[in-house]
């Protein structure tokens, strides 16, 4: 089961829809645009973990 939809997710991604809008994109344009915003989101996360982890060890 996944985690509830948080209302800081909600409008996270309401400022992203809107920054897309901004640039025009239009349909499935959007939907990779937030795949790839999301999949750079966890790379982040990722790395901020490892990076902690090195720190510790």
């Amino acid at each position: 089961m996944r985690p509830l939809i948080t209302q800081d997710e909600i409008e996270m991604l309401r400022h992203d829809l809107d920054m897309l809008e901004e640039q025009n994109l239009v349909g499935i344009e959007v939907y990779e645009a937030l795949h790839l915003l999301e999949m750079r989101r966890q790379t982040a996360k990722l790395e901020l973990i490892k990076r902690v982890l090195e720190n510790k060890a």
